[in-house]
């Protein structure tokens, strides 16, 4: 099912939420207790909970049928893409697409919730929380975006703990297209106290493992 920008802002205006939800803080950020049949249970319900240790985030421009894709995910319906903040479609910046519910990870107290969109210009993977029974957007994980073949400005994300403190870090790696011998790299950590991503230098990341996804419209010479 594909949406457009008005549709999606129509879609937003007249979404109403619960008025009375039952939380619980977290140094000044709250996780919230779903109450049962709310609109926030049934969205969280369409994500499937996985278990991760080192999962590599990317955008697949063309999912094959047979292909084992761990963001494939379900396709979100008017309701459940109506959910999402405003200033994340006003940000994506795309006319038309698909939403897909990808994944919910461990997060600290709380599931993070994986949104894909794939749209005609490129794809993109986003990370949410449910917090005041509302999901926020916390970080843009992956996207692909290909103006013309071999010039695909490309960001990939590694979800892991690296400092094995039983929370999970994030590492991200980007370019500007197939070409650069040059990458971005970003390092962050989820203080208890925010739930927030703050970006830090005083992680030692195990750089040789952390590659950026392969895929055909790259157009590599190599």
């Amino acid at each position: 099912m594909r949406y457009t920008l008005l549709t999606l802002f129509i879609l937003l205006c007249t979404c109403v939420r619960a008025q009375t939800p039952n939380t619980q803080g977290t140094g000044g950020a709250e996780t919230t207790n779903l109450a049962t049949g709310s609109e926030m249970e049934e969205w969280a319900g369409i994500f499937e909970e996985s278990n991760v240790g080192f999962l590599h985030v990317y955008v697949d421009p063309a999912v094959d049928p047979l292909e084992t894709y761990l963001f494939r995910g379900v396709e979100m319906g008017e309701g459940e893409v109506s959910q999402l903040p405003q200033a994340y479609f006003s940000d994506l910046g795309a006319t038309e697409g698909k939403f897909y519910a990808a994944m919910a990870v461990r997060g600290i107290e709380e599931n993070l919730y994986l949104v894909r969109f794939q749209g005609e210009e490129g794809g993109r993977i986003d990370q949410f929380a449910i917090r005041d029974e509302q999901p926020i957007h916390l970080k843009t994980l992956a996207y692909l975006r290909c103006d013309d073949p071999g010039t695909c400005a490309q960001l990939d994300s590694y979800i892991t703990d690296v400092n094995l403190d039983t929370d999970f870090d994030l590492i991200q790696i980007s370019r500007q297209d197939a070409a650069d011998t040059e990458e971005e790299r970003h390092v962050y950590t989820m203080p208890r106290e925010t739930r927030e991503w703050a970006e830090t230098e005083e992680l030692d990341v195990p750089w040789e493992g952390i590659i950026f996804y392969e895929h055909p419209s790259a157009n590599r010479n190599h």
